[in-house]
C-alpha cells in the first residue's frame, strides 16, 4: 500500500497491483500502460513472465528486489533496478530515469 501511495503522490496512475504472474499478465491484456515496477518475487513466483511480456510490447519496467542486480538471473540483469529498501526521492528518480523519462 505504501508503494502505492508514494507512485500517487509522483502523480502516476496505479493500475492492479497483481499479486501473482496470471494476474499480471491479465492486467496486460486488458489495460494499456506506460510502465511498470516488478517485485522479482510474488509469493514465491517470480516476475519473469511479466518482464518478457512488457518487453515483447516495449513497455518500460523497472525491477524491485531487496538483492539488487545479483538478484536477478542472468538474461534480465541489464534491466534497471531498484533495491528496497529504497526512499520516495530513489522512485522518483528511477521512474524518471527509467519509465517516465
Amino acid at each position: 500500500m505504501l508503494l502505492e501511495d508514494l507512485i500517487h503522490e509522483l502523480g502516476h496512475l496505479v493500475i492492479g497491483p497483481a499479486a501473482c504472474t496470471a494476474d499480471a499478465l491479465a492486467i496486460l491484456e486488458t489495460e494499456g500502460i506506460d510502465g511498470a515496477l516488478l517485485d522479482v518475487n510474488l509469493r514465491g513466483e517470480t516476475s519473469y513472465a511479466i518482464a518478457d511480456a512488457l518487453a515483447e510490447r516495449d513497455c518500460p519496467f523497472i525491477f524491485i528486489t531487496g538483492y539488487g542486480e545479483a538478484g536477478l538471473e542472468e538474461p534480465y540483469r541489464e534491466r534497471p533496478v531498484l533495491q528496497k529498501p529504497f526512499t520516495r526521492d530513489r522512485l522518483s528518480e528511477a521512474l524518471s530515469n527509467h519509465v517516465f523519462g
